[in-house]
């Protein structure tokens, strides 16, 4: 009886401690609080630009440019680019962190911290309707 009232203690010690410090290390990786996940697929029914001109920039993990797209004449065009690139990255959802009519930015919805490319593969994108110094948003 000892031993299972100490184990009980040790057990409530450990939950306590669990509680304090907080989650284990990697927990922060899938982060749902930040943007609705979705699949890449349903990215091109995501355009709620206005019309008109954008630009569009792809993103490292290391928050750099990954590549500059340059302008297109439709969100639409925009998305469709960025979707072939994270296709080819092998990204299957992606979050969205910003969207209004002027905006949207989305990443991929896991950073593995891995492997020698460290902060060199594909993380994100972000689009801006061209015009009115926009373009500073996309390097911010």
């Amino acid at each position: 009886m000892g031993e299972f009232i100490a184990f009980l203690i040790l057990l409530a010690i450990g939950g306590i401690l669990h509680f304090i410090m907080g989650p284990t290390p990697g927990a922060q990786l899938i982060d749902t609080n930040k943007g609705e996940v979705i699949p890449v697929e349903e990215l091109l029914d995501f355009a709620i630009l206005e019309d008109g001109v954008v630009h569009a920039v792809l993103i490292r993990q290391s928050g750099n440019i990954y590549r500059d797209l340059g302008a297109f004449v439709s969100a639409e065009a925009a998305l469709a680019e960025i979707v072939k690139s994270f296709r080819r990255a092998k990204i299957d959802e992606v979050r969205v962190t910003h969207a209004d009519k002027n905006s949207v930015a989305v990443y991929r919805r896991v950073y593995n911290f891995i492997g020698r490319a460290e902060g060199k593969k594909l993380a994100g994108a972000r689009i801006v309707r061209a015009g009115e110094d926009r373009e500073q948003w996309l390097t911010a």
